[in-house]
């Protein structure tokens, strides 16, 4: 929402943030009354605040968002997924951060070297699988091959691989900021330190060798 406002130069004290609260767990329902579900429906409880009328916007993203937002005929107010600036962009699931046990890192280096090749290989694939790509996702998320080419754009293949291209962890740096300034995070850290270039290094000058 953040990114969204300031398309338009406002900003969060411009709007009022409404908390809408959600059921319990799926889970604690009687299993007879799921249908073989183990969880809401992804924005369901904001899509019902918004038919409403407890709401005047709410946000989506991804296959479950352009889901949720044709079943309801919402109005798009607004699209930033595609947005040059990765700072725009930017949100919980994009891009996504590859992370390991920082012992793991530092006992057995040489096994996220392979986690990484294993990655890059798959990423290489995708770039000359298009098709598959595309049907892949659509199984692995639950949804439909034109949702999945509606959510992601018709690049998807090419944003499968991995790398640390400084605008990218700038982004990182730029969403970690925001958190810490929302309260999501008890304290701040320098991104810098935080990354952990050996590995990609590594297997930089394995495939040199």
């Amino acid at each position: 929402m953040s990114s969204a406002l300031s398309l338009e130069g406002l900003g969060l004290g411009d709007v009022e943030i409404v908390d809408i609260p959600l059921a319990d767990s799926v889970l604690d329902r009687d299993p007879a009354t799921l249908y073989g579900l183990r969880n809401r429906h992804a924005y369901g409880a904001e899509a019902a605040a918004l038919l409403r009328g407890e709401v005047d916007a709410i946000y989506v993203k991804g296959t479950p968002g352009i889901d949720v937002a044709n079943l309801i005929s919402a109005t798009t107010v607004t699209e930033f997924g595609f947005h040059p600036d990765p700072k725009i962009r930017i949100n919980s699931g994009s891009p996504r951060v590859l992370t390991v046990d920082e012992g793991l890192a530092e006992e057995r280096p040489d096994l996220v070297v392979v986690l990484l090749e294993q990655l890059r290989r798959a990423g290489r694939w995708a770039e000359a699988h298009p098709d598959d790509v595309r049907r892949f996702v659509a199984r692995e998320v639950g949804a439909s091959e034109e949702v999945v080419a509606a959510a992601n754009g018709p690049e998807l293949h090419f944003h499968l691989g991995i790398g640390l291209e400084p605008v990218l962890v700038d982004a990182i740096d730029h969403y970690k900021n925001f958190l810490f300034e929302h309260g999501f995070l008890a304290a701040n850290f320098d991104i810098d330190a935080w990354v952990d270039r050996r590995p990609l290094e590594a297997l930089a000058a394995r495939l040199a060798a």
